[in-house]
């Protein structure tokens, strides 16, 4: 076991020269850092090890399930994306005539820039902590495998490491002919690494340790889809009461077999440093903005949102980097929850986040639909499944004068403000056709059907006009300002005369005709009934039961959601 005073030499001098040797534990590294212990009923539950070209979702204990319905029980393991890379891994440990398979830990911790699983292996008088970390800008992970003899007798034992291979494009890969085919692997000998691709593409995955392996084994994929498994065997020796340690290195890449070696290298060389620097940004971070209250638990959780968020960047640099939706469902780009999420971003300090995500959705919108119109949701591979619902595009301008009230810049309202205009003119001109400056289509709630005039599209095409000519103002363009807020005045009259139901004395859902109502309700009714609401269902018969009761001919204000 090493010193203690190496790793405050490491600590010191951090740089990009790697100071990690075979059997130097990170656990020093993360020692002292900030944390919170899952809770023992949570263990078959996901967690994240997160990075912004990298990441891996597994279980708690330390298995690797199928999980997921994006695409169907694949979006768990270990992405790269716009690839998969495995579909997780397996570690085993064999001593004498006991053989354990380490997915089943006892306790997992969490910590901003990585994560441990504790196994307490009592049959073999073995302690293992399982340590993992995603490098910044870098398509790879790190796994450190930490083992205890707790026994008074050395040991000698068999640790046998599966990576469970899974070369497959992310969702919507189609669109962009990526097809996946078999994998294929080879094991270099020289370096004791597994290399693996699929045959019809130029995707990698190379998997290997700090150690020579004793062994190397192929196998079927253990996993649904087209993958293999491959496995590496080592023998470690460890002392009465001494540790060892094992780590290994996957990289990942879309692009090339030398990308993948070189990426393998570099992590190997940063094992260490690359650690360290991660948790310095990571307490760069948690000092970037701070919540001082008496509720302690309030103020841990921010700062542990402050991580979350920071979590949620990919960047794919052949498209751009941006905040995503969510792990494991939605890892790839949306409009209306940046629009949302990125005020708050803004103002805990992320500021790159921040300019990164409004950038990728300006260009890939423009690129896409080129007037105006923000884009609602595009796969990490370039796909824009929808082109952009209507709301997307006024909340756009809206983002764009938060973002300016906290940075004072005018240079970044100049860049955005062609593409305000722009899509507000799309707004009114192409989405209004009874001219009554109410935009048709569908907006936050994803319904089907519900695409008529809606109430939160219609506010939020208000706020635009309001924020637009604020920006004109700004900008020195004073007819533009007059002309954007003559239209937000209109717009607050008609939705507090048109938008507001005296019937139930609420503002409706939306504006159309019985037909579409009519419709909307029975289709809501089986979903509150799925649901097991039946007030909800009472309600809604009764609604049902007074339009059919009281027909209109024309449009009239509803509430039903």
């Amino acid at each position: 076991m090493k010193t203690r005073i190496f790793v405050l030499i490491l600590l010191a001098f951090s740089c990009a020269t790697s100071y990690f040797q075979d059997g130097e534990e990170l656990s020093y590294i993360f020692d002292g850092s900030e944390s919170i212990e899952g809770k023992g009923e949570y263990l078959d539950s996901p967690f994240v090890t997160a990075g912004n070209r990298v990441y891996m979702v597994g279980h708690q204990n330390g298995s690797f399930p199928e999980l997921g319905w994006h695409i169907q029980d694949e979006m768990g393991g270990i992405w790269n994306h716009p690839i998969k890379l495995l579909d997780g891994f397996d570690a085993q440990i064999k001593a004498e005539s006991k053989s354990i398979t380490l997915d089943n830990a006892s306790i997992f911790t969490n910590y901003p820039f990585g994560n441990k699983h504790h196994y307490n292996l009592e049959e073999l008088n073995l302690e293992v902590n399982r340590w993992q970390y995603v490098p910044d800008n870098l398509e790879g992970i790190i796994v450190q495998y930490e083992i205890t003899n707790t026994s008074t007798n050395p040991q000698s034992l068999d640790f046998i490491f599966t990576g469970h291979i899974d070369l497959r494009p992310t969702w919507l890969g189609e669109r962009t002919n990526m097809v996946d085919s078999k994998d294929v692997s080879e094991y270099i000998t020289k370096e004791g690494a597994v290399i693996a691709k699929d045959k019809d593409n130029e995707w990698y995955v190379k998997f290997g340790s700090t150690r020579k392996p004793l062994n190397f084994k192929a196998g079927d994929g253990e996993y649904g889809g087209k993958g293999i498994s491959r496995s590496l065997q080592y023998i470690l020796d460890i002392d009465s009461q001494e540790t060892e340690t094992i780590t290994f290195i996957i990289a990942g890449s879309y692009t090339s077999k030398s990308q993948v070696s070189e990426t393998y290298d570099s992590l190997n060389d940063g094992i260490s440093s690359n650690l360290i620097s991660k948790k310095n940004r990571y307490e760069e971070i948690s000092s970037q903005s701070k919540l001082t209250i008496p509720d302690k638990d309030i103020e841990k959780a921010y700062r542990w949102l402050k991580y979350n968020s920071d979590w949620l960047v990919q960047t794919v640099p052949e498209i751009g980097s941006g905040i995503t939706a969510g792990i494991p469902d939605y890892p790839w780009w949306f409009g209306v929850d940046s629009e949302y999420a990125l005020k708050g971003y803004m103002r805990i300090g992320q500021r790159e986040a921040v300019y990164n995500t409004i950038k990728l959705l300006d260009s890939v919108s423009n690129a896409v639909n080129g007037n105006g119109r923000i884009i609602h949701e595009m796969s990490s591979n370039g796909a824009v499944f929808n082109k952009g619902n209507i709301n997307e595009t006024p909340q756009f301008a809206s983002l764009i004068w938060d973002i300016y009230k906290w940075n004072g810049d005018k240079d970044f309202l100049r860049k955005y403000f062609p593409t305000i205009k722009k899509g507000l003119t799309w707004l009114m001109t192409e989405n209004d056709e009874d001219n009554n400056l109410f935009p048709d289509g569908p907006g936050m709630m994803e319904i089907h059907g519900l695409e008529s005039e809606m109430i939160d599209v219609a506010a939020y095409t208000q706020r635009a006009f309001v924020d637009a000519a604020k920006i004109s103002n700004e900008l020195g363009d004073s007819a533009k300002a007059r002309e954007y807020q003559n239209l937000a005045e209109s717009l607050l009259k008609n939705i507090n005369s048109k938008f507001w139901s005296e019937r139930f004395q609420s503002y409706a859902d939306f504006i159309g005709t019985d037909e579409e109502a009519l419709q909307l309700i029975e289709d809501a009714i089986i979903r509150a009934d799925t649901l097991n609401k039946p007030w909800a269902v009472e309600e809604l018969i009764l609604t049902k039961e007074e339009i059919i009761s009281k027909p209109s001919s024309g449009s009239r204000p509803f509430v039903l959601h």
